[in-house]
């Protein structure tokens, strides 16, 4: 790639400012037309200049011109940047990886760090192959401890992302039953998962591992590992669900780790407020709902159903959304969460897409079944609920969460 070196030139020059929207204010930035499955950004570099862009990295030879670039591939070229970039930081650096429960761990952990270090984190989940390099990209120079999430639904996804970021300790959250579809089966989503105790072995990165999961245990043999909980602790905590529990233990142990006050730290986590539709208690027209559908896969969802029919008193219901990406495993596990709820004692059960009425013929309870959310919504709007407390669960395709728009 001959011309990442004099890319690199100008990306320090205006201080690795970088941009990919021109929606977006892209003055003083180097702007990178990344392609998209419904977008080019290569129909955007004479804008991306215009608009003030400082020069414009593209895959297109027709953009040819002052101030652009021309690479084999855009993205590759983002990606080598950000590690550049990454190399030039001397400082802890932690990568949060896991089937469930990343997104959480990683802000409960950046609340608990920002009680004694300057911390640049990933933003949201962007945690895949674009929103990881723009996420170290825009690290500041000042910044003392990085803290990322990665993500995959594919083997080896996650060691393209470590080689980038490059992490100094990583933690696994847990395995579950993600991305079937992508990784395969059940022992395909540990065997991704257990490519960052790999990874951290080969490159002598440190391992935070919950001690409660006998199979992170067996996957971070031969790590550098430390083990978490050490004590019993008493949380406070604003998150819904006992399956939470981990997360916040994870984050605790880690600002243990670098030296956290044990106060400001129980502080940090009983204040965080979770992100919406994870984990998340809304009262509307005097009705509350759990709302925990940013995503949504079998062991996670059972999760939510055993600790919302645990806690919640009656009258109470769920509302359940269709849990995507599971490939051959869809009909066999969607028909264990129908078998699951049909055991319970529930005041309403709903269930929202077609992967869910594949396998509602011939049960024995009653329930409401709904092709989208969309309609979901209008008939529930039609109801009156007051008084009932309701799961919302489902995957972030379903928009389970349309729901409360009453």
């Amino acid at each position: 790639m001959d011309s990442l070196p004099n890319i690199l030139k100008e990306l320090k020059k205006c201080k690795y400012k970088v941009s990919t929207d021109t929606r977006k204010d892209v003055s003083g930035t180097a702007y990178f037309a990344i392609k998209g499955e419904n977008f080019d950004g290569n129909k955007f570099v004479n804008e991306a200049l215009k608009k003030g862009a400082t020069f414009a990295v593209s895959d297109e030879i027709k953009n040819v011109g002052k101030n652009v670039f021309i690479v084999e591939n855009v993205l590759k070229t983002l990606q080598e940047s950000a590690k550049y970039y990454r190399k030039t930081f001397k400082i802890p650096i932690i990568v949060i990886g896991g089937s469930n429960g990343k997104t959480t761990s990683k802000d409960l952990l950046v609340e608990v760090l920002k009680t004694k270090y300057k911390v640049h984190s990933t933003i949201g989940s962007l945690n895949n192959h674009l929103g990881v390099p723009l996420a170290i990209l825009s690290m500041d120079r000042k910044t003392q401890i990085g803290v990322f999430e990665i993500g995959a639904n594919h083997p080896s996804e996650h060691l393209q992302l470590l080689d980038i970021i490059q992490p100094t300790h990583v933690a696994v959250t847990n395995n579950g039953m993600d991305h079937l579809e992508g990784f395969g089966s059940p022992a395909g989503a540990r065997k991704a998962n257990k490519e960052i105790y790999d990874w951290a072995k080969k490159y002598k990165a440190k391992v935070f591992v919950n001690k409660n999961h006998k199979d992170l245990i067996k996957d971070s043999s031969g790590n550098k590992c430390i083990k978490y909980p050490a004590n019993k602790i008493e949380f406070k905590s604003q998150l819904v669900g006992n399956y939470n529990l981990e997360n916040l233990e994870l984050a605790f142990a880690i600002g243990k780790y670098f030296k956290v006050n044990k106060n400001n730290s129980l502080e940090a986590i009983s204040n965080y407020v979770p992100l919406s539709k994870r984990s998340e208690l809304k009262k509307i027209n005097g009705i509350d709902f759990v709302v925990d559908c940013y995503n949504a896969n079998p062991t996670s969802m059972k999760l939510s159903l055993q600790s919302f029919i645990k806690s919640a008193k009656h009258p109470k219901g769920v509302i359940l959304g269709d849990m995507l990406e599971l490939g051959k495993y869809s009909e066999t596990e969607h028909k264990k969460i129908v078998d699951f709820v049909s055991k319970q004692k529930l005041d309403l059960t709903v269930f929202i897409g077609k992967n869910f009425k594949k396998v509602l013929k011939n049960v024995n309870f009653k329930y409401k079944w709904f092709p989208d959310s969309e309609s979901a919504k209008k008939w529930f709007a039609k109801q009156k609920f007051t008084g009932f407390t309701f799961l919302l669960k489902g995957s972030r395709g379903i928009a389970v969460e349309k729901i409360l728009d009453l």
